[in-house]
Parts: C-alpha cells; sequence; structure tokens
C-alpha cells in the first residue's frame, strides 16, 4: 500500500483551516480535520482515484458540511504526496 506523506505546505493548510473553524466551532473543527485524514487514508488504499488537476497533479474531493474540501496531490512510486489542502470556496491553492 502506497505511503502518504504530507509536505509542509499541506500541513500549514491543515492548520489554517482548522483554526479557522475552531475560532468559531471546535467541534466541527475536529470533524472536518478528521474527514480530511479520513480520505487521505482512502488515498492510501486507493492512490489514482482522483481526478486530474494537469499533467502532474491529482484532485480528490473530500465532502463535509454544504462544500467541502479539496485535496490536491501527486502519485509516484508507491508514494502519495499531499501537495495542498482547501476549502471548495477557496478560489485557488496558495
Amino acid at each position: 500500500m502506497p505511503q502518504v506523506v504530507l509536505t509542509e505546505k499541506a500541513t500549514d493548510d491543515l492548520n489554517r483551516l482548522y483554526k479557522f473553524l475552531a475560532d468559531k466551532n471546535p467541534t466541527v473543527a475536529i470533524n472536518a480535520i478528521r474527514a480530511i485524514k479520513a480520505a487521505l487514508n482512502e488515498l492510501a488504499v486507493f492512490p489514482a482515484q482522483g481526478r486530474y488537476f494537469d499533467d502532474v497533479y491529482r484532485e480528490w474531493p473530500v465532502p463535509f458540511g454544504n462544500r467541502g474540501y479539496l485535496v490536491l496531490y501527486r502519485f509516484e512510486h508507491d508514494m502519495v504526496f499531499i501537495v495542498s489542502v482547501r476549502h471548495q470556496l477557496e478560489e485557488r491553492y496558495s
């Protein structure tokens, strides 16, 4: 099974998303991060399931609430590199 590796950017994204929600509702923040981590575990089992974002990256939607999140990743040699995570209402990956 491929190993999932979070880049520093992806880790920063998760912290940012958590902090944004935790300021409003800590329980929702915890549940959102759990949903994202569950999706990352799915990518470890089925790394090719995401849609192509471009020639290098894939994108995997994470349902949560009314919108959810998007995970940008690349899959190479039994490694899934999580590049970025954003809310679906954010305009682009930073």
